[in-house]
């Protein structure tokens, strides 16, 4: 256990949410005896499920504010990761005194093994993928958790958490960060920070310290790895007691994996050779996955990889292994000669700017769902350089539309994902790329972005069977 005293020595806890995170937490801490109450305010209709797993460990669910009654009947307010700080039931409750903590911060304090926490901007799901990977290939007993689908209060019950040298391999956002309290990770890795999430952080200041928070408790037996080549990312070097690795695509270091001659090497700990005299692992043709993004979540995956102690050659191997995770320019299959891609995950500007440098092949491009306050015209150079046709869903089409339709000779708008593949189907040749790669998140029109892609997913494949 991470820490034997702190938020769990409380009784009494309230958990706004009532979705995975949220029914994790309260399941978690029933398990421990505590008294527990769950507040959602979806609609009734939306909680049926909900009601029934509540009703079975034994917590009641609310779903209005009046009915919750005095708040300071209640010690600590658990935060599902979508609920807002500035939330007035959030205010009200610490009005009234109680604690308000995020969902992996009651996880972090039940957790038998390690944690390897991963954040940033863009790439965190394919490096909490690619580092659970990495692990299991070793033979690492390994659990992944948090924003990959199954909450931190979910994995610790793990049994594999029990067994010698487990790890659990967590993806957490800036919005869980927001509200830990001694959430301590053994490895924490940041990725890399560009505008994202502003309609909630505000400003991009405070975005980014959202992600410094991550290792904020950390201690000198902790490792902090960091983007090299992120300039905004270096200044948390200086304020952690961890020690600090890096990786770059840029420059050589003396302790991290870096890209240099099309090679990537490893320096530092466990390194072959001393000084710049750093361990070749593989070729950059060896990687399975496209674009230089791609090339950095594996500089950073093998980093943290070798701050464990794994083996080069087998963490070499495992990354050859290693295959693209679902809604990340997942390819879906082919129609009439042209390609379609899932990256339903691309809920930002810059993970489409990613998106669009791993093609060559001319691009129609399907985006849109609700906007999340950056700057679109950020983009414009590549979507006119690459994109040939454009289908805008969701409430953010008139944005899109209005920054980018002077640059693409095509634009449609779509009111459903099947037109949207109908239409863009309709401006394609062969050779061409279809890509769902929507900039925004889901909310408007899904659940979530696996939803979305998932029902992208269905009907390119519907489409393909229908040529068959």
């Amino acid at each position: 256990m991470n820490n034997s005293s702190g938020i769990l020595d409380h009784e009494r806890f309230l958990v706004f949410g009532a979705a995975r995170s949220g029914m994790a937490a309260a399941r978690l801490l029933r398990s421990r005896g505590k008294r527990v109450a769950l507040f959602d305010e979806a609609p009734l209709e939306e909680l049926r499920q909900a009601e029934r797993e509540a009703d079975e460990i034994g917590a009641p669910l609310f779903s209005k504010a009046e009915e919750l009654g005095p708040l300071d009947a209640w010690e600590v307010l658990v935060l599902s990761p979508g609920i807002p700080t500035n939330h007035p039931v959030v205010a009200l409750a610490e009005k009234n005194g109680l604690l308000v903590r995020s969902e992996i911060e009651i996880g972090y304090h039940a957790c038998p093994a390690p944690i390897v926490a991963i954040t940033g901007t863009n790439g965190k799901t394919t490096v909490t993928h690619l580092v659970a990977h990495l692990l299991e290939r070793a033979g690492r007993p390994v659990c992944m958790a948090g924003n990959v689908g199954r909450p931190l209060c979910d994995a610790v019950l793990d049994p594999i958490l029990r067994r010698n040298d487990a790890l659990v391999v967590c993806e957490v956002s800036s919005f869980q960060l927001e509200t830990i309290e001694r959430f301590a990770p053994r490895i924490a890795c940041v990725l890399n920070v560009s505008p994202d999430h502003l309609d909630r952080h505000s400003n991009l200041a405070n975005y980014i310290e959202a992600k410094r928070r991550i290792t904020e408790n950390q201690t000198a037996d902790d490792v902090l790895v960091l983007n090299g080549d992120d300039r905004a990312l270096l200044s948390f070097a200086a304020r952690t007691s961890a020690s600090v690795w890096l990786f770059s695509v840029s420059r050589p270091l003396d302790r991290g994996a870096f890209l240099r001659d099309e090679v990537i090497r490893l320096a530092g700990a466990g390194a072959q050779g001393k000084g710049n005299r750093a361990a070749r692992i593989m070729p950059r043709s060896d990687i399975p996955l496209p674009g230089l993004h791609n090339v950095e979540n594996v500089l950073a995956a093998l980093t943290i990889g070798a701050s464990t102690g794994l083996d080069h050659a087998a963490m070499a191997d495992a990354v050859r292994s290693f295959r693209p995770v679902p809604h990340r320019i997942e390819l879906v299959g082919e129609i009439g000669g042209a390609r379609y891609y899932n990256d339903s995950k691309a809920t930002n500007l810059v993970s489409l700017g990613r998106a669009l440098d791993s093609f060559e092949e001319p691009i129609v491009l399907i985006a849109g769902g609700r906007d999340k306050g950056s700057p679109w015209e950020g983009l414009n150079d590549r979507v006119a350089r690459r994109v040939k046709g454009l289908v805008l869903i969701g409430e953010a089409a008139p944005i899109a539309r209005a920054a980018w339709g002077g640059l693409v000779p095509r634009v449609e708008d779509a009111p459903s994902m099947a037109e949207a593949v109908a239409r863009a189907r309709a401006m394609t040749a062969p050779g061409d790329i279809v890509l769902l790669s929507p900039a925004c998140s889901s909310f408007d029109m899904y659940r979530n972005y696996e939803e979305r892609g998932d029902d992208f997913r269905e009907i390119v494949r519907r489409q393909i069977g229908n040529e068959t």
